[in-house]
């Protein structure tokens, strides 16, 4: 029986969402089946107050298979494969959450990855993240709704530049464009992230988003 690449536990009433599949934490086939179960259940769940997403090893993930990918835009004549459109429904599910979802990055976060941290509502981040969008060098294009997620923090033309250049980006260059909230060091983003849905309670709304960080830094 095969290992499971996503596990989950609640600690407190919060969700801990684990990418256990260090050193890369990839996001195959099998990463996708068990993360979108996961988002279905996890929503459901009343009894939580926070979710927070986080992973295994040196790296939050080096994004989706790269191979697997390029093999399923090749064998569709559509804009995005059925597969990444259902990949993009759980992504959109987390972050529609009426809960705080926040996403703990280290080492790379990149493709994929970035997606569904860009779909979560607060970042924190270590100082030596790197973040990208590699997706245009090999002829596709980031299909999770990460570019619209992107514009919206970043504005079209910097999300434009920032997806075509294909290039990574610093954790103080993301921090500077708002991708990043919060630093914190490598052992310290979980409790930073438990330290922040503490400070946001309960009745969380999205709106607030910059308040409750102004809460968190200047308490």
């Amino acid at each position: 029986m095969s290992q499971s690449l996503v596990k989950y536990n609640i600690k407190k009433s919060i969700g801990f969402i684990q990418l256990a599949a260090p050193p890369k934490n990839e996001m195959n086939t099998l990463f996708f089946q068990e993360f979108n179960q996961l988002i279905l259940s996890i929503k459901n769940d009343l009894d939580i107050k926070g979710l927070i997403i986080q992973a295994d090893g040196r790296h939050f993930s080096s994004g989706a298979n790269t191979d697997e990918l390029i093999s399923l835009f090749r064998h569709t004549e559509d804009l995005l494969p059925k597969e990444i459109e259902q990949n993009a429904i759980a992504f959109r599910e987390l972050a529609d959450m009426s809960i705080p979802v926040i996403s703990c990055l280290k080492g790379i976060c990149f493709g994929s990855a970035l997606e569904l941290a860009l779909s979560s509502h607060f970042r924190i981040a270590s100082p030596s993240t790197l973040m990208s969008f590699p997706e245009v060098g090999f002829g596709i294009i980031p299909g999770l709704a990460g570019i619209y997620r992107l514009e919206k923090i970043v504005g079209k033309a910097q999300a434009m530049k920032f997806t075509l250049s294909s290039e990574s980006i610093s954790a103080e260059e993301a921090k500077k464009y708002g991708l990043i909230d919060i630093f914190a060091t490598k052992h310290e983003l979980e409790n930073q992230a438990v330290k922040l849905i503490d400070v946001i309670g309960n009745n969380y709304k999205k709106e607030l988003k910059q308040s409750y960080l102004r809460r968190f830094i200047e308490p």
